[in-house]
């Protein structure tokens, strides 16, 4: 009777979920930043070639060498650094360079997501590091602003 019981359970729970899953709805949900290797700690340099036979580089926020990272209002560090600089450089924002994630680096953020179009929450991550522009150098006075 018990096992019964416990098959009948299961196949209610199965049923729930193809059910469920037709109509779009997952029956557990993940945080947006599970995808992501974690929170922005630091900042790495990336690299394409230059017309010069050098190389352009653009300095990234990311968690040890991964770009796939995430920071809001109230992250420190190098990698906040990367983010005002490119704001300031890009966006024509005057943030302190100071590595604090706070209002004014909020607000700038919201701004150049503004003039990307895409969502404007303040918050960085994949969208923000796909879609705005990034200040590509290839040394002090040769330098321009594109997307990865």
């Amino acid at each position: 009777m018990k096992m019964t019981r416990a098959l009948r359970s299961k196949a209610g729970i199965s049923t729930a979920a193809i059910l469920l899953s037709c109509a779009g709805i997952g029956m557990t949900t993940a945080t947006p930043a599970a995808a992501y290797a974690g929170y922005c700690n630091a900042d790495v340099e990336k690299k394409r070639p230059a017309a010069s036979g050098g190389s352009y580089k653009a300095v990234l926020p990311a968690r040890g060498s991964n770009v796939d990272c995430y920071m809001n209002q109230g992250a420190e560090g190098d990698a906040v650094k990367a983010l005002q600089k490119n704001l300031n450089w890009c966006y024509g924002r005057n943030l302190d360079v100071d590595g604090i994630f706070g209002k004014d680096t909020r607000e700038a953020l919201e701004y150049a997501q503004a003039q990307e179009k895409i969502g404007k929450d303040g918050k960085y991550g994949e969208q923000s590091r796909t879609h705005l522009e990034w200040r590509w150098y290839e040394n002090r006075n040769l330098w321009y602003c594109g997307r990865l």
